[in-house]
């Protein structure tokens, strides 16, 4: 049973699924021991995002406290908030109770490393060396960490041969986005950014699905039913002949962990995707445990397809282990761990290169600039690749073309993606690396020529950054099926939230694409199906993504004593008439209006029955809507599933005023 790090392998991915609808408490409702236990709480269920806010608002009840600025600290860590827990563990050690935390300067080392700051994590780890009191473990792996330390400040020195590249946001997210696998001209990729279909936990949990970019286009969930709403569908592997998908199936067990086993699909004699998946049987998956991350190659020493795995299955070193098993006519041989490679910490995310027999892996275990780092192995010791592949941070998810030169990895270095922006942490992106050709030799009696000096690279504004503040995001724009919420009537309010409205709709994406492009052949067909998936990706999902982190900017003005006032706007497509329409536009208003009344616990309720937060309104049913959108009931396509109709089917926050 593994938390969610293990599938992505990112210790703070169950954080992501539930930290970023954005837990946020008043801190003047409870006491610093409630705070403190609930801490405590989610720090033993691994969610340590919720463990990180709810230290916080002890911190606020008692902030020069050392014992919970250590937690913090901890916390901090465990969500790769590494300024954080750096902040505060300087803050402990600053204190005169800072001998009480024996592995004060061990953590702190930790940190400077996962940083980069190397020569302050290799002075910390000497000055726990020091203390003469370490335990035999962590006297050890600081020893260790010194040497690791050294090992990449030596490999900063060495001239790059790859160049490293984000991939664009037809590709990632604020989400993670992880696992590519190029396959002639497709990219097959996983993305840890869909709502949990019928999820009763509160708040909501993300699941994963697999997605694919051809020809460079924009990212697509893979169709013909490969993907679920109520399970983690992730990592994509192709048999030697082409004819076999395998990937990675898992579901939720409790709060915030999961567990994961391998499927595959065949193709039938028509060349389709047949439609149910075959689990692997065992002793491949095994109840109670996680078997993930399936790669697949030939290997020219067993003379056989192989593939291999991550599992925490018994009979490993500990942790995550690679697993190697032959494929066979008849099924699989028997799993082999890779002993030559595994440690007690975790591996994990293999890839077998074809050409050059190499197995390449991520470990935590093996000597590392930070966090995980992607190794080769043919034979005898693991290699640790270097610079750009590896960072101080997280590196994973490794593949390459057939001639090695370019290929892929994920990573949550600087420079990837921030969910958490106050914390500068999460999430996994996309990067794409390319082999830097030698310039040619000069010609006999030729002159070496003298390359001028670099001119600065200028500085970039993130593409499409998460908004700042409140006034950064209007008008933030939420859409609605047809006729939703409840349809057929008359009322002005509903029962339901803008999350009600926001599942059931993101879930007919599938019926959408089919209407829109009912009789559409070719580019017509691939243009229209391209729309329909921007439009559900770049308009209905990030304004939901937007509206929780506006709740969470609005409840910090809030606490901090602003009275605010959000207007808001409703708008309809054309096909019912007047009244009909005013009233759908109320509906839709008063679902935002729930929102509002139950998002985080009701915390906002305090704030309006008290009038520091105010709601204004105003319908415009489809009097605003453009005179081009079809109100014809019979043209389904036009007035329903059309770019056009959908867009007018929305409610905007407009406009904040607060004093």
């Amino acid at each position: 049973m593994l938390a969610y790090k293990q599938l992505t392998l990112m210790k703070l991915q169950i954080g992501i699924s539930i930290a970023l609808v954005f837990f946020s408490i008043n801190g003047k409702a409870q006491s610093f021991s409630a705070f403190k236990k609930s801490g405590d709480q989610a720090l033993t269920e691994k969610d340590f995002y919720a463990a990180m806010h709810y230290y916080g608002n002890a911190l606020q009840l008692r902030p020069d406290d050392p014992s919970i600025q250590y937690q913090y600290a901890e916390v901090a860590r465990e969500f790769y908030a590494y300024e954080t827990a750096e902040k505060y563990y300087n803050k402990v050690l600053k204190s005169p109770d800072a001998e009480k935390f024996p592995a004060l300067q061990f953590r702190l080392g930790s940190v400077y490393k996962s940083m980069g700051e190397y020569e302050q994590a290799i002075s910390a780890f000497t000055a726990y060396l020091q203390q003469g009191r370490a335990d035999t473990r962590l006297h050890e792996k600081a020893n260790q960490e010194i040497d690791n330390c050294r090992m990449a400040l030596e490999l900063m020195k060495q001239p790059p041969q790859y160049t490293l590249k984000r991939l664009d946001q037809k590709i990632n997210t604020a989400y993670s986005e992880f696992g590519a696998l190029l396959r002639n001209d497709t990219l097959y990729y996983s993305s840890f950014r869909y709502d949990l279909l019928k999820d009763k936990h509160r708040p909501g949990r993300k699941i994963s699905k697999l997605l694919l970019s051809s020809k460079n286009g924009k990212g697509q969930p893979l169709r013909n039913d490969f993907n679920a709403d109520t399970l983690h569908i992730a990592h994509t592997a192709f048999s030697m002949d082409g004819k076999r998908l395998y990937f990675t199936r898992c579901r939720y067990v409790n709060t915030t962990q999961i567990q994961c086993e391998l499927c595959y699909r065949e193709k039938d004699k028509r060349r389709r995707w047949k439609v149910q998946p075959v689990v692997l049987p065992e002793p491949l998956n095994i109840k109670n445990t996680t078997t993930t991350q399936p790669a697949i190659g030939y290997d020219s020493l067993l003379r056989a397809e192989v593939l291999y795995f991550a599992s925490d299955r018994p009979g490993g070193k500990g942790g995550m282990d690679l697993w190697r098993v032959k494929v066979e006519t008849s099924g699989f041989g028997t799993p082999e761990n890779l002993t030559a490679v595994n440690t007690p910490d975790n591996e994990v995310s293999p890839f077998f290169h074809q050409p050059s027999q190499m197995l390449y892996f991520s470990s935590e275990g093996h000597a590392n600039l930070g966090g995980y780092d992607i190794f080769s192995w043919k034979q005898g010791t693991p290699q640790n690749i270097g610079l750009p592949f590896n960072s101080s941070y997280n590196d994973l998810y490794y593949s390459a073309g057939l001639d090695g030169k370019s290929g892929y990895l994920s990573s949550n270095r600087v420079g990837a993606m921030y969910l958490d922006k106050d914390n500068k942490a999460c999430c996994m992106d996309i990067y794409a690396f390319q082999w830097i050709e030698p310039p040619p030799p000069p010609k006999q009696g030729e002159p070496l020529a003298v390359a001028p000096l670099p001119l600065p690279e200028p500085e970039r504004p993130d593409e499409d950054p998460m908004p700042e503040t409140l006034e950064d995001f209007l008008p933030l724009a939420l859409y609605f099926d047809n006729d939703e919420p409840d349809k057929r009537t008359l009322r002005t309010t509903t029962k339901k939230s803008y999350e009600d409205s926001y599942q059931k709709y993101i879930s007919r994406k599938d019926d959408f694409l089919k209407a829109y492009t009912k009789g559409l052949q070719g580019e017509d067909r691939t243009a229209a199906e391209e729309a329909i998936s921007e439009f559900f990706e770049t308009r209905i999902e990030r304004g939901y993504l937007f509206l929780g982190r506006f709740s969470e900017i609005l409840l910090k003005r809030l606490e901090s004593g602003e009275t605010v006032e959000i207007f808001i706007k409703g708008f309809t497509s054309p096909r019912a008439e007047k009244t009909y329409n005013l009233a759908l536009g109320k509906r839709r208003i008063s679902s935002l209006r729930n929102h509002f009344d139950t998002w985080n616990n009701g915390i906002f309720m305090a704030y309006l029955k008290k009038g520091q937060l105010k709601i204004s309104e105003r319908s415009f049913g489809e009097a605003t809507a453009d005179e081009s959108i079809s109100d014809d009931l019979i043209d389904l396509r036009n007035s329903v599933y059309s770019i056009g109709a959908s867009r007018e089917r929305r409610v905007e926050i407009v406009e904040v005023k607060s004093k």
